[in-house]
């Protein structure tokens, strides 16, 4: 199975999800139907997100409640208390992104 990298486009990504999505429902022997019930989601639905079409993100969180694995988003975005470049200047947890600036206080370009 791939490797999910920075380098893949939004539809390699897409795919390689479907196809985990697909291998878990079927390592847990899931009927489509049976987590179509159970998670709130139609047929169609699943069936695309296993093609790794594009679905809504609310989508993916019923799926993921309806496979019990909606902990494993955890795992790519944990809660972490703030440090390094998350502190703003003033010391505080940023709220917003800002640009960088170079020393002598102008812009950077990007």
């Amino acid at each position: 199975m791939s490797i999910i990298t920075d380098y893949m486009t939004n539809d390699e990504v897409m795919r390689v999800l479907g196809a985990r999505v697909r291998n878990r429902r079927l390592g847990r022997n899931i009927p489509v139907d049976q987590l179509a019930d159970k998670s709130g989601l139609n047929r169609k639905t699943i069936m695309d997100m296993e093609a790794g079409r594009d679905v809504r993100l609310s989508s993916l969180i019923k799926l993921l409640r309806g496979l019990n694995s909606l902990a494993t988003l955890e795992a790519a975005f944990p809660n972490v208390l703030p440090g390094g470049e998350s502190i703003s200047s003033r010391g505080q947890p940023r709220l917003k992104a800002s640009s960088r600036r170079r020393k002598n206080g102008d812009k950077t370009a990007g």
